[in-house]
């Protein structure tokens, strides 16, 4: 049984928060709900003037889709939003996510390039809440001065995210399951600002069983190991909780994080075994040659394959409990006659490596580490059964949602998915810029790259490069950084990377 370390979660283990706790972690709550939500139709009205908002009720209405006058007039219910982000979630998984695929991707859209610009957990939950990079949440890791909650709260980023954009908008906003490392060392109670209901691990990072949750209704609980106890089922309970609770007329904004596929993997009972028959296919990564890749890769040890197969094959059977969890949130949105008003979306937070460039974690600027699953379902807003290969990044979801519901969100750098969304463009960016700092634990330099539908290009702080023409070497094995025939490529690389890795991370220059 793990407790948190810190004394602050300690004492909340033991002490249920009292009225007077809960009135100040909710925030200042002085202005009414009906109050915020009149303003939201005000606020929505000054957004709709400002950008085209295209309601498409089929594909065939695409070309002809106009600024509807409801909108313009703030009449149109705002979108109720769901946004599932799961845990080290690598690509190529979906297959086994047959609710995922069939209640998202065929009644939705799918990307196929969507990239976690630092993949790493913290950094990219601020980078989704926020819409902006790690240099702009200045939440760089997990631990350390520029790590996890504390580095969150310090930056004042925390104060403006998707979360206090709706909630000023009337919005009913929650919170369920993982949140950030060291959120533990918050004061005692602490809810982030934005959020009405709140609901995460009370510890440093989350856990299957034998864990500790917070809920700013209940107070702490600890969890224990009996079926019922397995983390994904009790997120989705309360989730769907919440979105029953919530009154047809108050729009929400619910956060779904559950700790599936982290590491390690623990399946909820009713899916032990089920993948050990399956077939795993081991990519030429796991038996490269590493002589071209950077010192930190060619000190690793040669990955066992056998050990690669076990680990995808449990990863893939926690993912089970999450393809259930979305299968009943459709039930339950269904059910309250609220699916067709409600905008999903499912991705992860980054991808993992299982042996690939004899690497078995994530934060690497490789494809298994950098590209997450994302899927995006708005029925007649969204087109369906439609899969994209134009970029898109964890850093457009924040905006992507606050287009849709016609708030603001103030330095955001991410760009909205709509108009790729509707059909009404095929490309919103062109680039992805990728972050990292060194941390303890992981031998990973400091680094600035780029990634490009075509290319990755990196920078190390230690000086290292690597370059990969992705179109004709998609599993990266052959670095080009120091190829006559990719200098052209190279120094373009270069100079845009100087443009968006600006500012860069700490200690990191370009020479």
């Amino acid at each position: 049984m793990r407790i948190p370390a810190s004394p602050t979660f300690s004492r909340l283990l033991t002490e249920r928060p009292t009225s007077a706790d809960m009135l100040r972690t909710l925030g200042d709550r002085s202005v009414s709900r009906a109050s915020r939500r009149s303003r939201f139709v005000t606020v929505a009205a000054i957004v709709a003037t400002s950008i085209m908002v295209q309601v498409v009720r089929s594909p065939a209405e695409l070309a002809a889709a106009v600024t509807p006058t409801a909108v313009a007039a703030g009449t149109q219910p705002a979108p109720n939003i769901v946004l599932i982000v799961t845990d080290d979630q690598r690509i190529g998984t979906l297959n086994a996510l047959p609710a995922v695929r069939r209640l998202l991707g065929r009644q939705g859209t799918r990307f196929t390039h969507a990239i976690a610009s630092n993949p790493l957990c913290c950094p990219s939950r601020a980078t989704i809440l926020t819409g902006r990079y790690s240099h702009g949440t200045g939440v760089y890791a997990n631990w350390g001065a520029a790590g996890g909650w504390p580095a969150f709260d310090g930056s004042g980023a925390e104060s403006s995210t998707i979360a206090t954009a709706l909630d000023d908008a009337g919005y009913e906003t929650g919170l369920f399951g993982k949140y950030m490392n060291r959120y533990p060392e918050a004061p005692s109670g602490y809810v982030p600002p934005g959020w009405d209901r709140w609901f995460v691990f009370a510890e440093e990072n989350g856990a299957y069983y034998d864990y500790a949750t917070f809920d700013n209704v209940r107070g702490v609980r600890q969890h224990g190991s009996a079926p019922e106890d397995y983390s994904t089922d009790v997120i989705r309970r309360r989730a769907t909780s919440f979105i029953r609770n919530t009154p047809s007329s108050t729009p929400f904004f619910a956060m779904i994080t559950p700790y599936a596929p982290h590491d390690p993997a623990t399946a909820a009972p009713r899916h032990e075994g089920t993948f050990a028959d399956e077939p795993v296919a081991i990519g030429p990564g796991v038996s490269e040659d590493v002589s071209d890749k950077p010192s930190y890769i060619r000190r690793q040890k040669r990955s066992d394959p056998a050990r690669t197969v076990e680990r995808t094959r449990d990863q893939l059977e926690t993912l089970s409990a999450v393809d259930d969890l979305v299968r009943q949130l459709a039930h339950v949105l269904r059910s309250s006659e609220r699916l067709g008003e409600t905008l999903i979306i499912f991705t992860s937070d980054n991808g993992m490596l299982n042996g690939e460039h004899r690497w078995r974690t994530k934060v690497v600027p490789y494809e298994e580490s950098i590209r997450v699953p994302l899927l995006i379902r708005f029925d007649g807003r969204v087109l369906a059964d439609v899969v994209r290969g134009t970029l898109a990044a964890n850093v457009d979801i924040a905006p992507t949602i606050a287009d849709y519901a016609g708030v603001l969100l103030p330095d955001a750098e991410g760009r909205s998915l709509r108009s790729i969304l509707d059909g009404s463009s095929t490309q919103v960016r062109n680039a992805v810029l990728l972050e990292h700092l060194r941390f303890r634990g992981l031998p990973v330099p400091t680094y600035c790259g780029i990634r490009t539908r075509r290319f990755m290009y990196t920078r190390y702080a230690n000086g290292e490069r690597e370059l990969y023409d992705l179109a004709v070497d998609p599993n990266q094995l052959t670095d080009r950084s120091m190829s006559p025939s990719y200098r052209r490529e190279r120094r373009s690389l270069e100079e845009r990377l100087r443009q968006l890795c600006d500012p860069a991370p700490p200690g990191f220059s370009f020479p």
